[in-house]
């Protein structure tokens, strides 16, 4: 009886320690388990953040690439407007100004202002001109005016970058013609009177801002396309006076006139002093008498001494 009893005590101490050995064993593998999926989720998450983070940074590399290659076509090419300014001293005014007339031609460019001086018969003649020739053509046209013939007292070339300007402008024309074709899109839609009003006074302004812009950009484009030379030009040589002729002369007429004002010259004296008598005379004639009656009275006295 004992042996059965210590048997069945024995059985159990078995079962116990049994027990205790397999609850560890399931708490860990159902630990793993869910650290695993655990793990398995914040991998995948990881991974997606990864993707995203990959592609966020694919995009910014193309945007930036993009970028780059945007504003590399701006800046490829300077927008420039140039002036020149050359003053010249020739011996022959008109042939040079027919030589410089040809030049224009060759370059297909055209004359914006002319003006000639003539000082007098025996002065020199001097003139100034502007034209404008193309952009390409600027520093040959230059140099095709320092002939021998002219002498150059002044030359000076400048520029002006209108690069920055001209983009500027084409931003706001892209933003004002977005604004336009919204409105537009408006006006189609609106039913009411005063919207309809409003958006056309909208539209008004928008298409006005966006003619000043064109019309900016058109005078920056010719401008730059044409560049401008004015041209100052002074004549060197004296010029001598032929010798008249005796028609041109009119001697016998020249002294006929001399003569006819020399009576004029004499008769317009005497009207003056006989307009001056008359004028004076309520002046004249009482200091003419006093002055008689003075004289005959100190005459009398002398001869009465």
């Amino acid at each position: 009886m004992k042996k059965v009893v210590l048997f069945l005590v024995l059985l159990l101490l078995v079962g116990l320690y049994a027990c205790s050995n397999s609850d560890p064993a399931m708490d860990e593998g159902s630990s793993s388990g869910n650290a695993a999926e655990d793990n398995a989720d914040d991998g995948g998450f990881e991974q997606q953040k990864e993707s995203t983070t990959e592609s966020g940074s694919g995009n910014a590399d193309d945007a930036e690439y993009e970028g780059e290659q945007s504003e590399g076509s701006k800046t490829s090419k300077r927008m420039m407007i140039r002036t020149g300014y050359i003053d010249i001293e020739v011996s022959d005014y008109s042939r040079t100004v027919d030589r410089i007339n040809e030049e224009i031609k060759k370059v297909n460019g055209y004359i914006v202002n002319s003006s000639q001086y003539n000082h007098g018969e025996d002065e020199n003649t001097s003139g100034e001109m502007t034209i404008r020739v193309p952009e390409e053509h600027f520093q040959e046209f230059m140099d095709s005016l320092k002939s021998e013939d002219a002498r150059i007292r002044n030359t000076r070339t400048e520029g002006k970058d209108v690069t920055e300007e001209y983009e500027d402008l084409e931003s706001r024309l892209r933003a004002q013609e977005a604004v336009e074709e919204r409105l537009l899109a408006f006006m189609e839609n609106a039913q009411k009177t005063e919207d309809l009003l409003k958006i056309s006074d909208d539209l008004t302004s928008v298409q006005s801002e966006i003619e000043k812009i064109k019309g900016r950009m058109n005078y920056l484009e010719n401008h730059v396309a044409f560049s401008t030379i004015n041209i100052s030009i002074q004549e060197r040589s004296v010029k001598v006076p032929e010798v008249q002729s005796q028609s041109e002369l009119n001697t016998l007429s020249k002294a006929q006139k001399l003569f006819m004002d020399t009576i004029n010259f004499l008769l317009n004296i005497g009207s003056g002093i006989v307009v001056a008598i008359v004028g004076f005379s309520p002046i004249l004639i009482p200091l003419i008498i006093i002055g008689l009656f003075v004289f005959l009275r100190r005459r009398k006295r002398y001869k009465s001494e």
